[in-house]
């Protein structure tokens, strides 16, 4: 599978609802790719997560739930994708 294969795969399974990313809190294959997760925090708890894709160079996905926002590298994940 392709990087943006990958990240399309991520991505639409993230806004489905589809990814369950407590499983991906220790490095774990996700369709034959490396991830991790690390939840992202502010003062009253957590609000999401962030994707890593270790010793690549596949740009991070982050889901902040409490926003409703799912980013690839800062931009909206679709107009990242469609970019490609």
């Amino acid at each position: 599978m392709t990087t943006t294969g990958i990240l399309k795969r991520l991505c639409g399974n993230i806004a489905a609802g589809r990814f369950n990313w407590q499983k991906y809190c220790t490095p774990q294959l996700y369709f034959g790719w490396e991830i991790c997760v690390t939840p992202l925090h502010c003062s009253y708890g957590q609000i999401g997560y962030t994707v890593h894709f270790p010793y690549t160079n596949i740009p991070e996905v982050e889901y902040d739930w409490e926003m409703g926002k799912l980013t690839i590298d800062g931009e909206k994940w679709k107009s990242y994708l469609w970019n490609e």
